[in-house]
């Protein structure tokens, strides 16, 4: 027992140090006016589908909000999702809800998706992702998200005015 929590925690850390190879973002000075401003809100669209996958998405680009996720939430809503960046490995150990996830490569091109991956899994991965966007269980069905696909992450604000302009 104590051999395999122990083979977890390395498998966790890991998987950190995974997530995080690649950082280059570095903390914004403590006297930048933008230092503690909320990011404005963001929509993830199907651009091979024609829909919104996620109507309030946050991007986890920095290695604290990656290692955090959703840890601590006990649910998330449905159009909710994160998008890890950089990011090819996920685990779900501390996970309260199951979820689906999304491996996108640089273009933003689906490469792989796992559905209704529940709380406790060690290791989700692939190598030929780039980012992984986490979604609450069902959604990847729910707005035909296949491999292949191609995503966009943009402004809520520039999703309304684009919607508007159709």
């Amino acid at each position: 027992m104590v051999v395999r929590r122990l083979g977890q925690c390395l498998a966790m850390a890991a998987l950190a140090a995974l997530c995080a190879a690649g950082e280059r973002a570095q903390a914004p000075p403590s006297d930048a006016p933008d230092a503690k401003q909320d990011p404005p809100p963001m929509v993830c669209r199907n651009l091979t589908k024609g829909n919104v996958v996620a109507s309030r998405l946050v991007i986890a680009d920095t290695f604290e909000t990656r290692r955090k996720g959703f840890l601590g939430r006990t649910t998330i809503e449905p159009g909710e999702g994160m998008l890890l960046v950089p990011c090819w490995a996920i685990h779900m150990v501390g996970m309260k809800f199951p979820l689906d996830i999304v491996f996108l490569d640089r273009e933003m091109r689906v490469v792989d998706v796992a559905v209704n991956v529940k709380p406790g899994v060690v290791n989700r991965s692939c190598r030929k992702a780039h980012s992984t966007l986490e979604l609450p269980a069902g959604t990847v069905a729910a707005k035909r998200v296949e491999k292949g696909d191609t995503l966009q992450v943009i402004r809520a604000d520039e999703a309304e005015a684009k919607g508007a302009q159709k």
